[in-house]
């Protein structure tokens, strides 16, 4: 079969492998369709310290059951997707409902889903493998691992109910959790959702989902003065006048900032725009050893409170397939464009130049 496999960083091309086949309670599914992540490209272009290589590229997939090991609960025909880790449920962590923090989750990633043919290991199946329903779409259900992680993340902060609330990024996780916040029906109770960012071909994406905008610009820093200027030039879509003051930034706070970028330099700068008692989440993976500058004053003094989010769980999955089937994502939003497998480097390119949010490589 034919499988996009990473050797090790910057080393990434489509081979010839041979085709595994599915032990007791594994599963081998048929890939139909699978979506680019920017996590496949920062792995291919970095690694990532919870995923070895050589591995085979693609975790965002829907496809069909070719066949199925001694002891899987599938049967070749059923349309499926999936998890991606496989938490042990044993640890201190799982019992504590953190299956996300599992130390031996990622023993077996379900990597591999650029390629024909995808493994699914005994733990995923058990754990993480899903049936999709006839009314959901291979993309939409292939939507499943990043929405998880979306849906964890918006469960483990405050203030996600009520008060305005900061986006920074504009990739495909970014519009997510615009989706979420926003509400189905567009209203999001009263709430303020802006999303910034850097790419104007991005910024023009949000602006058409009726989203408000703003801008990150590095210039406007200036390293000769006491305090650097503001890195973000907010855009309201359409402005209120009592805010025509902040287009600055200057007084504009909010009770949740969500980071999708991994910029330490423009994650230092968000404490600052937090309202008292708000919260900034870390989203993005950042690589290891890597710091980033927090004001003590804000943290101490306003009690802005700084946390992460890594993953998901079960119960996630669960939560987020449901959002899935309810249509809580415009998923031709999100995937607008196909290519064949052997297409790889043109639908990499659509999306590292902005053009796309995700591709749907179609084996």
């Amino acid at each position: 079969m034919r499988a996009l496999v990473s050797e090790g960083p910057e080393r990434l091309a489509l081979r010839e492998v041979a085709t595994p086949r599915p032990g007791p309670e594994e599963v081998l599914v048929r890939v139909v369709v699978a979506l680019t992540c920017a996590t496949d490209f920062k792995l291919a272009r970095r690694g990532h310290p919870k995923i070895p290589f050589p591995l085979t590229l693609g975790h965002e997939f829907a496809g069909v059951v070719e066949a199925a090991g001694p002891g899987a609960p599938f049967a070749p025909g059923e349309r499926v997707t999936s998890a991606v880790s496989g938490p042990c449920g044993r640890c201190d962590d799982c019992r504590a409902g953190r299956e996300n923090l599992c130390a031996t989750a990622f023993e077996r990633p379900l990597f591999g889903a650029f390629a024909d043919f995808l493994l699914v290991p005994e733990r995923i199946v058990k754990n993480g493998l899903r049936r999709i329903p006839p009314v959901l779409s291979d993309e939409a259900a292939a939507l499943l691992d990043p929405l998880a992680s979306v849906v964890h993340a918006l469960n483990g902060v405050k203030a996600v109910d009520g008060g305005d609330v900061l986006i920074v990024g504009t990739g495909p996780i970014a519009a997510m959790l615009f989706f979420l916040l926003r509400g189905k029906e567009g209203g999001g109770a009263g709430r303020r959702v802006v999303v910034a960012g850097r790419r104007p071909e991005r910024l023009a994406f949000f602006e058409g989902i009726n989203s408000e905008v703003a801008r990150i610009d590095p210039s406007s820093r200036n390293p000769q003065a006491d305090a650097p200027h503001p890195l973000f030039t907010f855009k309201e879509n359409p402005p209120s006048p009592e805010r025509i003051e902040n287009k600055r930034g200057e007084g504009a706070k909010f009770s949740l900032i969500v980071d999708t970028t991994g910029d330490a330099d423009v994650i230092s700068e968000l404490p600052a725009l937090a309202a008292n008692g708000g919260t900034v989440l870390l989203f993005a993976g950042m690589p290891e050893g890597a710091r980033v500058s927090v004001d003590a004053y804000a943290v101490h003094y306003r009690e802005v409170s700084i946390t992460g989010s890594f993953h998901y769980t079960p119960r996630d999955v669960d939560a987020a397939f449901a959002l899935l089937v309810e249509g809580e994502i415009p998923v031709s939003s999100l995937v607008g464009e196909r290519r064949g497998l052997a297409q790889w480097r043109e639908a990499f390119d659509l999306v590292e130049r902005g053009i796309a949010m995700k591709v749907a490589l179609v084996p």
